[in-house]
């Protein structure tokens, strides 16, 4: 088979080439003995070395020996709130001496607590504290992560933050950065009409310019199912695709506006039933499930289980924020949704990558397939189920986003 392109990057010696292609039989797609092949940004190769082309050209080739290691498709973090700043450990301890998530926001701590200290802070301000977060993300093989805005409240914080975002896009050494506009998070000060009226009017047209999607807190205490879908259809107009915070903490029909908008994803869903699950399904639209906030909050198990028995596409993420889900890492989140979810360990490792792929509307990622994205990670074991199984640790030693090594110095041939 000729290569299309001259070969840039050749990672040979792969133990276990995970690619999670259901090409290539049950999850995770498992090829053996196998080398994947770089042309720039593009896959030209992914199988077995012994059918694997020979590399032509005088150019030169990053030639990695993984040594029998297992590399896998650079995680989606589909779900993430990383553009804060301030702090908020001290809910944490509130929480553990038996404060409620309620109890806490009506003491002015919450979300609002991050809102009064993001709004006041520059894009500058907000870029560097992202940053930090997003090369965490990236050391523990994250390659894409969505973004949100919401902690700005007023119209010009929260075009603050979707600056922020977009200025992470342009260092190669962070994940590739998807903004969304979160308008609908913390409540408004003032008259809530008022507020809404002026996202429909003016903010989701300002946002359009940043972000690609427009997310909304459809939940008590945030925001009902009208208000989240006035916000949604103004933001549909002006050309963003949809997503909905849904049923996190009460079953408030979060779900049903996602499949009824056919969203992109509808995220949390602690306390979507199965009617719920259904419609979803039905509709195409992502479950994102968040193990990490559904453990710090107590509530019921994330649905990994329930909405992969009704058909639909299961994502797996973060939730990186300061309040409910303090952590940068996918490994950690692929444990917690086998222990918690109902998941087995390859439904984990297709929902970290190919399925937070899908919450994104990204069909060139998440999959290691010639004509794809080159995003990988290489592990430090030739048992790509650690990364699950090994609870808390970075099995990560190596990774490539878009054809190059940004974490690791690889393993020279």
């Amino acid at each position: 088979m000729p290569l299309p392109d001259p070969v840039t990057l050749m990672v040979r010696n792969i133990g276990a080439l995970v690619t999670c292609d259901p090409a290539h039989g049950d999850a995770p797609g498992v090829i053996r003995d196998a080398v994947l092949m770089c042309a720039g940004e593009v896959i030209v190769y992914a199988g077995r070395g012994d059918a694997a082309p020979r590399p032509t050209g005088d150019n030169d080739i990053v030639d990695i020996d993984a040594r029998g290691a297992a590399v896998i498709p650079g995680f989606v973090d589909a779900h993430t709130h990383i553009a804060w700043l301030g702090d908020r450990g001290e809910e944490y301890a509130l929480r553990s001496s038996g404060l409620t998530y309620e109890q806490i926001a009506q003491r002015g701590g919450g979300i609002r607590s991050t809102v009064r200290d993001t709004a006041r802070g520059s894009a500058a301000a907000i870029r560097d504290a992202a940053s930090t977060r997003a090369r965490l993300m990236i050391a523990h093989g994250t390659t894409t992560v969505e973004v949100k805005s919401g902690y700005g409240l007023d119209h010009d914080a929260e075009m603050r933050q979707l600056d922020a975002v977009a200025d992470l896009g342009a260092d190669h050494g962070m994940p590739l950065a998807i903004a969304t506009y979160l308008p609908l998070h913390a409540a408004p000060d003032g008259d809530r009409a008022d507020f809404i009226a002026e996202v429909c009017a003016h903010g989701v047209g300002d946002a359009a310019a940043l972000a690609s999607f427009c997310d909304v807190f459809c939940d008590e205490g945030a925001y009902t199912v009208d208000e989240c879908r006035a916000v949604l259809l103004a933001a549909r107009a002006a050309g963003m695709s949809l997503k909905v915070h849904a049923d996190q903490r009460t079953h408030t029909g979060g779900a049903q506006l996602a499949a009824e908008l056919h969203a992109a994803s509808a995220d949390h869903l602690e306390f979507a039933d199965e009617a719920d699950c259904r419609a979803l399904a039905a509709a195409g639209v992502t479950g994102v499930i968040l193990p990490g906030a559904a453990l710090i909050l107590g509530g019921p198990p994330p649905p990994g289980r329930r909405l992969r028995d009704a058909g639909a596409t299961v994502a797996i993420a973060t939730d990186c924020n300061p309040g409910t889900s303090y952590t940068e890492s996918m490994p950690l989140m692929m444990s917690l949704a086998v222990a918690t979810a109902g998941l087995g360990p390859s439904e984990a490792l297709v929902a970290a990558t190919s399925g937070g792929a899908a919450a994104l509307q990204l069909d060139d990622r998440g999959i290691l397939r010639r004509g794809l994205r080159a995003d990988a990670a290489i592990l430090s074991t030739p048992h790509w189920i650690d990364v699950a199984y090994h609870l808390g640790a970075n099995p990560v030693a190596t990774v490539i986003r878009g054809g190059q090594v940004v974490v690791g110095a690889g393993l020279a041939g």
